[in-house]
């Protein structure tokens, strides 16, 4: 039987822009157009990402495996680290199971204007999200809450429907990118995007699901 390839929506944004596979230095605090695109975008022109490594990470009562989780570690040669701790209380990125089969998982990630991630949650559907219609859900949604804050289209993970599963160059580097910068980095103003969703005091949360079916 031939899979259908669902597609994924992203919620708190305007509107969601795709892949730009033309990655190029400009004039705008050393940043390129990829990480703007899916990244600084959605911050006014400036970065979006954690202040300080590791990163803390809460697995939850069997959710993940570290390794789902460090497989962002190896594809950016260590530019994003994890630690890994013992409840969610002391974590920056927490995982939990959610009930139903309508997706596979979604990710609710929230930052400050100043560009700093504040918390991200990933919940994953208990009963589906390992199974052949869910594409490495919690690798995938890791990467939404770690910065990558937008979908690509070049078959990879960070498609909309999870790809071929693989981590692609593109986004590996754009994640390098992101950390060598301090959190509100400038690097561009153009079409920039408002968050739809806004809280007091210059919060603001972005929602992933991830896939949503046709």
């Amino acid at each position: 039987m031939t899979r259908r390839r669902p597609f994924l929506r992203v919620l708190g944004v305007a509107a969601l822009v795709l892949l730009c596979l033309g990655c190029h230095k400009d004039d705008h605090g050393g940043g390129n157009s990829f990480l703007f695109e899916n990244n600084a975008q959605f911050n006014g022109g400036r970065t979006v990402r954690w202040p300080n490594l590791p990163i803390r990470v809460f697995l939850g009562n069997g959710v993940a495996s570290a390794g789902e989780v460090t497989a962002w570690t190896s594809a950016t040669g260590g530019a994003v680290t994890f630690s890994f701790v013992g409840s969610a209380g002391a974590a920056d990125i927490t995982l939990a199971f959610r009930s139903g089969t309508d997706i596979c998982g979604v990710t609710h990630v929230e930052f400050n204007d100043t560009g700093e991630i504040t918390s991200a949650n990933v919940l994953v559907s208990q009963a589906i999200y390992r199974g052949p219609q869910c594409v490495r859900t919690v690798t995938h949604e890791t990467g939404h809450a770690i910065g990558f804050l937008a979908h690509t289209s070049d078959g990879g993970l960070m498609d909309d429907d999870g790809g071929n599963g693989d981590i692609t160059p593109p986004v590996a580097q754009m994640l390098r990118d992101l950390y060598s910068l301090p959190p509100g980095t400038f690097i561009s103003a153009e079409r920039a995007k408002p968050l739809v969703e806004r809280r007091a005091r210059g919060r603001n949360t972005m929602t992933f699901i991830y896939p949503v079916r046709r």
